[in-house]
């Protein structure tokens, strides 16, 4: 009984230890810049403006850190009013846009 218990004991730490090393030895979530295509602003827009296709534009681009609710199609926002007032550059957001009351 002992040894069952002894080889069982060992054989979960040998695990947890080999899954904490890998674990640290891997980059941590966001740690690294991503590659993502996002919807961006091609000039100002002004607040209540409705987006059309001459304001905007999808790209790819490298950033640190962007909106959960980042638009990555330029069709999901054609059509919709801006809440606030956005500069040229602005990446474009669900929270940006007044809802959709259709």
């Amino acid at each position: 009984m002992f040894a069952f218990l002894a080889c069982t004991g060992a054989t979960y730490y040998w695990g947890w230890f080999n899954v904490w090393h890998s674990e640290q030895q891997s980059p941590a979530i966001g740690a690294e810049p991503l590659r993502i295509k996002l919807v961006a602003l091609t000039k100002d827009i002004p607040a209540g403006a409705e987006i059309d296709s001459s304001n905007i534009d999808e790209r790819y681009e490298t950033v640190d850190h962007i909106a959960l609710d980042a638009f990555s199609f330029a069709s999901d926002c054609i059509g919709r009013k801006t809440k606030w007032a956005l500069e040229k550059g602005h990446h474009l957001a669900k929270h940006d846009i007044l809802p959709d009351l259709k």
